[in-house]
């Protein structure tokens, strides 16, 4: 039987912000994590400054700033990690060059300004394996790919799969079965054609809301939940209330919807990760921090991270049970939650941040000896 899963909080900064990243930016082999303003290196997380970005965030944790994703990945190509960061504000995707040294001001490139970037997810859409491709979650639907532009150069080439302008929430996964990568939106999934440049054929769904209902939704996961050999979804209400899973039902385009949680609000934030090591993923959300200024249903209620362990009964069911990773300790998650082995010690640790005040490590303990 797997062991339960512990976690130690380490508060890194008390920052302002609601994304964050991690990569080896320093080349020394490390983790390091960046957020915002600044990036933070191992081991003692000193916090070197590289860009400046337009924030009202006040201590209340009202207000916003213009970056919601860091991303880390090699944008031109000579071996040292970028960033790539979205504005809501700013309508724009940039990428930051890493000059190799600190104490200077990355320099700053516009990639396209079209229209709000609410986050983005690093998402396999080329069905390598490796989850490589930047997905923004934007009205219309596209990916943006480091490769060869037209002058020749490496940098990041823009993908269409649909003009249809469509509510928050993006996914990528193989939803049909059939080994390709398909994009999923709270409204509609887009099954992926079968040659490069095809076109991507809409199917209709409703995600997001109870009663089969369509709403905002944060990012939304592929799995087979059951284990009946068919993939399903897991995604929740970025700003109301529930974490829902969709059994996908035999014949084409029909899903049942399973409520998982609905006693807090704002999970603005998934990702299915192994925790405990028995192969199996489990469900991490957070609550995002005043995401709209108090505005929210349960906004102003006490911040948490929650893991939930899902097992499957004999009679075909799936029964979740929720744990606490933090709650009611001024913590909770933004726009992503990034798995990780952060300190390197063979279990998957969890980084995130908010306009709470960040960056956080949750250390998980499970291959630690105290």
């Amino acid at each position: 039987m797997a062991e339960q899963p512990r976690f130690r909080v380490k508060k890194i900064d008390n920052y302002r912000n609601e994304c964050c990243g991690v990569g080896d930016f320093n080349k020394d082999g490390r983790l390091d994590v960046v957020s915002g303003e600044y990036i933070y290196y191992v081991p003692d997380w000193k916090k070197v400054k590289f860009r400046e970005i337009q924030s009202d965030i006040n201590e209340k944790g009202d207000g916003y700033a213009w970056d919601f994703m860091d991303a880390p990945i090699d944008v031109d190509g000579d071996g040292l990690l970028d960033v790539v960061t979205l504005s809501w504000h700013g309508e724009s995707i940039e990428w930051l060059k890493n000059p190799g040294k600190d104490g200077v001001l990355w320099e700053i490139f516009l990639v396209e300004k079209n229209g709000n970037f609410e986050c983005g997810d690093f998402c396999d859409v080329n069905g390598d394996g490796k989850p490589e491709e930047i997905v923004p979650h934007t009205l219309t639907t596209s990916w943006f790919a480091v490769e060869k532009k037209a002058d020749g150069t490496q940098g990041l080439v823009k993908h269409l799969v649909s003009e249809e302008q469509i509510d928050y929430g993006t996914g990528v996964g193989d939803v049909n079965g059939d080994g390709r990568p398909d994009f999923l939106r709270p409204s509609a999934w887009f099954e992926a054609p079968s040659k490069p440049n095809g076109e991507w054929i809409r199917h209709s769904w409703s995600l997001g809301a109870p009663d089969g209902k369509m709403e905002h939704t944060p990012q939304i996961l592929v799995y087979d939940v059951n284990g009946d050999g068919r993939n399903d979804i897991v995604t929740s209400s970025a700003h109301r209330y529930g974490i829902f899973w969709y059994e996908q039902l035999e014949g084409k385009d029909q899903w049942k919807q399973h409520l998982i949680d609905k006693s807090w609000t704002q999970a603005h934030s998934l990702v299915l990760v192994d925790l405990d090591g028995d192969r199996l993923p489990e469900l991490v959300s957070g609550k995002r921090f005043r995401a709209h200024n108090g505005a929210d249903p349960e906004e102003d209620a006490p911040p948490c991270v929650y893991w939930y362990k899902f097992q499957r009964q004999p009679d075909g069911s799936v029964v979740w049970t929720r744990n606490t990773i933090t709650e009611n300790e001024g913590i909770g998650a933004g726009m992503a939650i990034y798995p990780v082995d952060i300190d390197n010690d063979g279990d998957t640790d969890l980084v995130t941040t908010g306009k709470y005040g960040g960056p956080v490590i949750f250390e998980n303990l499970t291959k630690t000896k105290e």
